[in-house]
């Protein structure tokens, strides 16, 4: 996404103000050695000094004179503080260092001021902030700690009940075992390893884990978005039914697995299921990542649509670690627990920081008949964001009334 499409309000100590021009410069301390009779010299590099940022601000309308006032205000003030930068986000301690005021005969209620600030704090990057691609991208990270942390317990898990079993038909936990494999294999076509589920589990956590991957595969997430979700969604819904834990009506929930005693089937059975659950939700927020993905590149869904999104996912999130927790305990369950909570926060920056790279929505009047083309053209003039309007508004016709309320983005 280009940075036109992801500029922020300029502000210092919290007074916002409009810019037109930014000047970036930082220079490093640089020592030269230089010896008798050797060409060249050593260059020791001793740092980096402060950035300089250079930035024109302006003020016009009839009330520039107050606006400007309270920024000059704020340039008075003594030590540093918070400036955002319109291209690169926050920059914590920022030291106003000169600044002018410039007016201009034949530009009337209108002035420009330029100001310089010094990085007052060692070491601040540039670029601090994550661009909302890179925040949906980097959803996916936590949940392959999430599944193999809850693949290998639950393998764990059955290898011990077996080498305490070893003559155990274990038919119950075997159909468990091998219900997800048939009954969704056939659908994704992926192959599967192929080996005993009792005596491979870990090879059967490998299984499940590529079943889920193979429900998003088929999607390409490109024009179709809100398709996607809904197929996605009922496909996984469909994986999920077999980590349906046993209904308390005829089947006792089974204890806490300790480590210190054997397990029994039971466990074993809740275990898997659990884990089935822990893939299918995580399944589901690597999808909502991957329409992140695709929003933050190509605006398609409105705001409304995206925070749904963030809610399906983070739910599924959070019923897999109640899950998790029963069985296994909060202390013994962290290592699954901890990267799906983490992949519930990450789902819901990269939702909240695609919402606010767009202006604010709001509702607008239509004041004469005519069609959203028309509306687009009046209010951005540009008539191609036409189908913006149409989306934002779930309608049916392109035409529109007098008074109609029309939702819109503000710029």
């Amino acid at each position: 996404m280009a940075w036109s499409q992801t500029l922020q309000d300029a502000s210092f100590k919290g007074i916002v103000f409009e810019v037109v021009k930014t000047d970036d410069s930082s220079e490093r301390a640089i020592a030269e050695h230089t010896y008798p009779y050797v060409d060249g010299s050593d260059i020791e590099d001793m740092g980096r000094g402060a950035r300089r940022i250079s930035v024109e601000a302006v003020f016009y309308g009839d009330d520039y004179e107050t606006r400007l006032q309270k920024f000059l205000a704020v340039l008075d003030q003594a030590g540093a503080g918070e400036f955002i930068h319109p291209v690169f986000g926050s920059i914590k301690n920022a030291q106003a260092a000169r600044s002018s005021v410039h007016h201009d005969a034949e530009s009337p209620d209108y002035a420009s001021v330029p100001v310089e600030f010094i990085e007052s704090t060692p070491g601040n990057p540039f670029f601090d902030r994550s661009l909302p691609s890179q925040m949906a991208d980097a959803v996916q990270q936590h949940g392959v700690l999430a599944t193999a942390s809850a693949s290998a317990a639950a393998a764990a898990l059955i290898e011990r009940l077996s080498a305490a079993n070893p003559l155990a038909g274990l038919d119950a936990l075997r159909d468990t075992l091998t219900a997800p494999l048939l009954a969704i294999a056939a659908q994704t076509g992926v192959v599967l390893s192929g080996l005993d589920v009792l005596a491979y589990p870990r090879a059967w956590g490998n299984d499940i884990a590529a079943l889920v991957d193979g429900i998003l595969d088929v999607r390409d997430f490109g024009s179709r978005l809100a398709a996607d979700w809904a197929s996605i969604q009922s496909d996984l819904n469909a994986f999920s039914i077999f980590s349906a834990p046993p209904s308390t009506a005829t089947v006792p929930a089974p204890a806490q697995i300790t480590s210190g005693s054997v397990p029994t089937e039971a466990q074993a059975i809740a275990a898997t299921s659990a884990t089935i659950q822990v893939n299918t939700a995580v399944g589901l927020a690597n999808a909502a990542s991957y329409v992140l993905a695709s929003e933050a590149a190509t605006p398609t869904l409105s705001p409304v649509e995206i925070e749904a999104i963030c809610n399906k996912a983070r739910i599924a999130l959070d019923v897999a670690i109640e899950q998790v927790r029963a069985i296994y305990g909060i202390e013994q369950s962290r290592t699954i627990t901890e990267p799906l909570k983490d992949q519930g926060l990450a789902v819901q920056e990269a939702a909240r920081s695609i919402i606010e790279a767009r202006p604010p929505l709001m509702l607008r009047t239509v004041e004469a008949p005519g069609n959203f083309r028309l509306l687009a053209h009046l209010w951005y003039a540009d008539h191609t964001r036409a189908a913006e309007l149409f989306r934002l508004n779930g309608a049916r016709s392109p035409f529109v009334e007098v008074g109609d309320r029309v939702h819109a983005y503000a710029s």
